[in-house]
């Protein structure tokens, strides 16, 4: 997640974010569009204008939302050859049902339980082995990325009402997104049709925002789901949108067995596949000519930034350019054209403009300095970072070629080398180029830890969080009691990119701006001590619980530490 919860550290040529009462007075014209067609029938561009509008502060109890309530009802209320009641949705199937899900979770999660987990069981029947969602009957591309991405969208807001979905579900979709997943971390349209496979702008999008869902839903907040609550009864409100049971029905919900098991895919494969994914999503970043829809593709960028909980998206102010963009294009009828589809874009606009995701997860779009606070800060390294050449959207060293490894060269000699300059070109090599060339010179970046200026120093720990290695951790860790003040808080930051933990595990970004200000400078620094041997602590504490198996039980060091024998 580095490029996604990063603040910018290289400008990008950006729209001044229109004024909100434009924006939201561009919202009700699209809404009053929607609304002169007073039906949309069994579909589920109905339950989407649905979704759209109480995204928009429509009260679930209008008229109009209760005739889109009524359409998804009856898809619940279907026969089959048997005459056997049956839930079936419109002919979008698994669209629908997905959406369908996102709407009664958020009129009513309690009143429309038995229908959510109806759905849920047609998502969960639906999927194919591989992990994907498709259209009905055979799967002759190995799933489609935009139909798999709201089944999870659905099933995400079914957890949010309190209805499990099995672990193996979330398990399989997880599979699937790193097996399709493109080399350059993005996604296709169809992995398994050669004219389809290429990576788009919405696939992108939606394959990497899937991923933040399905890591959310194996491990929340880092760690293992375990079934130590058992989800039966009224439902409450929990953190971060979601919904939870609590002990008042007389039978639990859904299936009786336990649905909830240990994951088997591993934290790291999906934390690397996000970063992948989120990397090619900034560097491919094209708001005004994606491959695909352009509008679906801004509602992809909307759910990114949400689950990330990222003002903007490496450099990029992506609500700000998005919004400039939807104002620009809107229609004398309020509508949204899109490539042709005008009803589905239409919502799209709407639901990026209100920022949809970001209000199911509470976010108030106040980014975290991870990782930047540092350096954009003007603590030891380049104060003119902001200065950076940008020509045509790209950005153009002023300086140092941006070889990687002469940068390198250059920080191992600092004293024949113009540090600023070059670390200024490192950061936009790292921040631009391929992350690959990094981790191949991660062994030489470990050396430069150990350099004698606080500023080589601290570049390293920046470089060395953005390889995405787990094993340099101990290194960071270590550095978060070095001499240097500033090398300390760029080892913290360092972690919480590294880990994704974007509000750290103790020391905060600045602890000196945190101290009380009648302390002496004495006073301060010692307490910044205690905060820095309490950080060290927690982050290895946290790097034991993930570090890989062959450091958990390496023999060697066992067998060193038994008592020599007599």
């Amino acid at each position: 997640m580095p490029a996604l919860v990063l603040c910018s550290l290289i400008p990008a040529i950006v729209h001044a974010q229109p004024p909100q009462a434009e924006i939201d007075a561009a919202i009700q014209r699209g809404v009053a569009f929607l609304k002169n067609t007073p039906d949309y029938g069994r579909s589920g561009l109905n339950a989407f204008v649905a979704y759209t509008l109480l995204k928009t502060g429509e009260s679930p109890d209008s008229p109009y939302i209760q005739n889109c309530v009524k359409n998804i009802l009856a898809d619940h209320n279907q026969k089959n050859e048997k005459g056997e009641i049956i839930y079936q949705p419109g002919r979008d199937y698994n669209y629908c049902a997905g959406v369908q899900l996102m709407v009664l979770e958020a009129i009513d999660p309690e009143k429309y339980q038995t229908e959510i987990q109806t759905t849920v069981d047609f998502l969960i029947r639906t999927q194919h082995s591989t992990g994907s969602w498709y259209y009905p009957g055979n799967n002759p591309h190995n799933g489609d990325t935009s139909i798999t991405q709201y089944a999870i969208l659905g099933l995400w807001a079914a957890e949010r009402a309190g209805v499990q979905c099995p672990t193996a579900v979330w398990d399989k979709a997880a599979r699937w997104h790193l097996t399709t997943q493109l080399r350059d971390g993005g996604f296709g349209y169809h992995p398994a049709s050669p004219s389809e496979a290429t990576a788009k702008h919405t696939m992108g999008v939606a394959g990497t925002g899937s991923l933040y869902v399905i890591s959310l839903m194996l491990y929340p907040e880092g760690k293992p789901r375990t079934a130590d609550n058992p989800q039966t009864g009224s439902i409450r409100k929990k953190r971060f949108g979601f919904l939870e049971k609590v002990e008042l029905a007389e039978k639990p919900v859904g299936n009786e067995k336990n649905l909830i098991t240990k994951p088997n895919i591993p934290l790291s494969a999906i934390e690397n596949a996000k970063s992948k994914g989120g990397d090619w999503v900034i560097r491919n970043y094209n708001i005004r000519n994606p491959t695909g829809w352009p509008i679906y593709y801004l509602y992809g960028l909307e759910r990114i930034a949400a689950l990330a909980d990222a003002k903007k998206l490496g450099p990029h102010d992506w609500y700000a350019d998005g919004a400039q963009q939807l104002l620009t294009t809107q229609r004398d009828d309020g509508s949204w054209y899109g490539v042709g589809n005008i009803s589905p874009s239409t919502c799209l606009a709407i639901i990026f403009l209100s920022k949809a995701t970001g209000k199911t997860l509470h976010r108030k779009y106040q980014p975290e300095p991870v990782g930047s606070g540092l350096l954009a800060g003007g603590r030891g390294l380049p104060k003119n970072l902001a200065e950076v050449q940008m020509r045509n959207g790209k950005v153009e060293s002023k300086s140092l070629s941006g070889d990687l490894t002469e940068l390198l060269a250059q920080l191992e000699d600092p004293a024949n080398a113009d540090l600023e300059a070059t670390q200024e070109s490192l950061i936009e090599t790292i921040t631009l180029g391929d992350r690959e060339k990094l981790i191949q010179q991660k062994e030489r970046v470990l050396k430069l830890i150990d350099a004698r200026s606080p500023d080589v120093r601290r570049t390293a720990i920046w470089a060395l969080a953005r390889t995405n290695d787990f094993t340099v951790a101990p290194r960071l860790i270590d550095a978060l009691k070095d001499p240097d003040l500033g090398v300390r808080i760029e080892a913290r930051n360092g972690l919480c990119t590294l880990s994704r933990k974007i509000r750290g595990l103790g020391m905060p970004e600045d602890p000196l701006a945190d101290t009380l200000e009648s302390l002496d400078e004495k006073e301060r620094i010692q307490i910044v001590n205690q905060w820095s041997d309490e950080t060290a602590k927690r982050w290895q504490k946290w790097y034991n619980s993930i570090k890989p198996f062959e450091e958990k039980f390496n023999l060697y060091e066992v067998l060193n530490q038994l008592p020599a024998s007599k």
